[in-house]
């Protein structure tokens, strides 16, 4: 029986390896010896649960009510104390998992481009 993990695991394997050099997805299921119907449902299953959201404002609280009277240097120090904070997962066919916790725009950015250098 495979796990979530191992065809999350294959599917990244096949991303890598295989798809770059144009294989078919079913070849490659066959080649590793995974059913490709078991493959198949877990993909479909697994990929319904992330959704594209969009996001058209930020809701104001009584905090910032205040700081709009305070003026536009205390309103810029309140956004960077609240901005949003990113959580990332990465997991790599080697094995290799990354995982980074808390991370502003500008950290993602820095982080992606140390991992640029590395591929």
């Amino acid at each position: 029986m495979y796990s979530s993990e191992d065809l999350e695991r294959f599917y990244f394997q096949y991303q890598t390896e295989a798809f770059t050099h144009g294989e078919s997805l079913q070849s490659f299921c066959i080649k590793n010896k995974v059913p490709y119907n078991i493959f198949q449902k877990w993909y479909k299953d697994t990929r319904n649960k992330v959704v594209e959201v969009k996001v058209d404002g930020v809701p104001i609280d009584a905090d910032e009510e205040d700081l709009k009277l305070k003026g536009p240097v205390q309103q810029a120090a309140r956004r960077t104390d609240n901005s949003v904070r990113i959580w990332i997962d990465i997991r790599i066919s080697n094995g290799l998992h990354l995982s980074q916790k808390n991370l502003s725009y500008q950290d993602l950015v820095r982080m992606v481009e140390k991992l640029e250098r590395l591929c």
